[in-house]
């Protein structure tokens, strides 16, 4: 019977390692590639949320203006939203003086509203949502 030699022997031990480096080599850039998708993933989440937050901040500021137009309306017609939270429903004609003061504020918020919708459209055009 033969003995195998030392060097032989050295290089199937050698050999053995070579495959044990060469599997946790590739398992690593699996691992490697698997984290990146996940990445990516996370990232498109993330960015969706984003877009939601926008959107549910510019339906916050939509009723808000809503609600400010309301009041402008109430306040033309004679009538003070206070007082109406107090079960006072007394119409007071409002001045002219006070009328224009009405009307240059609700104009400047109605400028504000337009610059917001334009910002809004403008970000989720920039976001590819239509």
């Amino acid at each position: 019977m033969v003995q195998p030699t030392k060097l032989a022997e050295n290089n199937r031990k050698g050999d053995e390692m070579n495959y044990i480096v060469g599997f946790i080599f590739i398992v690593l850039i699996g691992y490697i590639f698997e984290q990146r998708r996940h990445i990516r993933f996370l990232e498109k989440v993330n960015y969706n949320q984003e877009t939601r937050h926008i959107m549910a901040d510019h339906e916050i500021f939509l009723l808000k203006h809503q609600i400010d137009t309301y009041k402008f309306a109430l306040e033309t017609l004679g009538y003070s939203q206070d007082n109406i939270n107090k079960d006072d429903y007394t119409k007071h004609e409002p001045s002219p003086e006070k009328l224009q003061a009405l009307q240059e504020e609700f104009q400047k918020e109605e400028r504000i509203y337009r610059s917001k919708n334009i910002q809004f459209e403008t970000e989720l055009e920039l976001r590819g949502v239509e």
